[in-house]
């Protein structure tokens, strides 16, 4: 089984996005910062019977080149920091994950969502907060470093970063008066630490500020940490908690504010 399609199935944040969407017939739907069109896929897969078209958009073809999609998919790549390059009032659907705390000009990029959704349109936009997870360990420092270190260094591909867009995203959307808006919270809890589960991946990520050398993890805190998670689950008392915020909005006919 492919390591995405594991994580998907495994995952309950799917069915938390699904239960808040509702689709007309014929809907045009569009997934900014689609990645490897995970989530693009699993919506089809949900609602195949309400979407003609599906747009999946991303920075880079990185994540497409072992995609299986088909019609009605289509992948583009697309930089979303600036004005989107899509036509008015075009999508039923827009939705966006992980994306938003990379991105400078985050007003704008609520706009050209409103832009963009037909009146009456849904955006979900789906959000970790990444200074609040959390692995359960022995040292409580370290863990706590490790995490807190990944949420606020910036890689060079971010255009910028907020570790706390999780908490944030309800505000960006809500207070531009164009949208009517509700925020739900879903945890992603795990007591296996093994490939293929998000507190696995989040782990080996982690590693990345050791690789990097960038002077805020050495390479022998990063292994003590993962140490420490072995050894959790070893013991029967490992748990990841990673939280999201599910920020859904209705487009308003017209700003009223």
């Amino acid at each position: 089984m492919h390591k995405t399609q594991q994580k998907m199935e495994h995952s309950s944040l799917n069915a938390a996005i699904y239960k808040l969407l509702e689709l007309p017939e014929n809907a045009a739907v569009i997934d900014l910062g689609c990645r490897d069109a995970g989530f693009l896929l699993g919506f089809m897969d949900v609602f195949s019977d309400k979407i003609k078209t599906a747009l999946g958009v991303d920075i880079t073809d990185k994540g497409f080149k072992n995609v299986k999609y088909k019609k009605p998919i289509q992948l583009k790549v697309m930089d979303c920091s600036g004005p989107l390059n899509l036509p008015d009032a075009t999508y039923d659907f827009v939705f966006t994950k992980d994306m938003l705390e990379c991105l400078s000009d985050k007003e704008l990029f609520v706009k050209e969502v409103y832009r963009i959704l037909k009146p009456g349109g849904t955006v979900i936009c789906v959000n970790c907060d990444w200074d609040s997870i959390v692995y359960n360990g022995e040292n409580k420092e370290l863990i706590s470093k490790a995490i807190h270190a990944y949420a606020v260094t910036k890689q060079p591909w971010m255009d910028d970063l907020d570790s706390w867009i999780g908490r944030r995203e309800f505000g960006l959307f809500h207070k531009t008066g164009l949208f009517d808006s509700e925020v739900h919270v879903h945890n992603v809890v795990e007591t296996e630490y093994r490939d293929g589960y998000f507190g696995y991946d989040f782990s080996r990520q982690i590693g990345w500020l050791a690789e990097e050398k960038t002077g805020v993890l050495t390479a022998q805190e990063y292994d003590d940490f993962i140490d420490n998670l072995k050894t959790a689950h070893s013991n029967g008392d490992y748990i990841f908690s990673k939280p999201y915020y599910i920020y859904k909005g209705i487009k308003k006919s017209k700003q009223t504010r």
